[in-house]
């Protein structure tokens, strides 16, 4: 029984995961200096360990009103050559799933805004009595090549 670690997290109520091979690591403290006329979906950098690291906003990529109040957590993750951090309002924790409980996305919720949406997965969450459905998400598809582009050339700018 082969099995596959992800981080899972929550984003305004909902719970997402990331495969753990993707996940550099998970920041509590950081401050994020905004980037005006940045690519779409960025919320601006952070300097973390000597590197200049993209903030992705994926409640705006989802199409979610920011209403967390509580400190936020970062998943720092390498996508496309470049290091990236999106932003959370909690992480739950790395859970090992069972490939059984692993299922490819229905194509009929696939469309050019639900691209990241890489497996559905079921899983029992800690403090919960039966198994929920979760979307993993494909960091190499939550944004756009273009908006890629847009991050590399900005870092670009800065790193200069």
């Amino acid at each position: 029984m082969d099995e596959v670690k992800f981080v899972f997290f929550v984003v305004e109520g909902q719970v997402y995961c990331i495969e753990l091979l993707r996940i550099d690591s998970i920041e509590q403290s950081y401050r994020i200096v905004p980037v005006p006329l940045g690519a779409q979906y960025v919320k601006g950098i952070i300097h973390l360990r000597e590197h200049v690291i993209p903030v992705y906003d994926i409640k705006e990529k989802f199409n979610l009103e920011d209403t967390f109040e509580g400190e936020k957590q970062l998943l720092i993750a390498e996508s496309h050559g470049i290091k990236v951090g999106i932003e959370v309002d909690d992480v739950i924790g790395i859970i090992s799933i069972n490939t059984d409980d692993i299922k490819e996305v229905p194509k009929v919720v696939l469309t050019g805004d639900t691209g990241y949406a890489e497996f559905v997965i079921k899983v029992k969450l800690p403090g919960k009595t039966r198994d929920d459905i979760v979307i993993s998400v494909d960091i190499d598809h939550i944004m756009s090549d273009e908006d890629f582009d847009a991050v590399q050339d900005a870092l670009d700018e800065v790193e200069e």
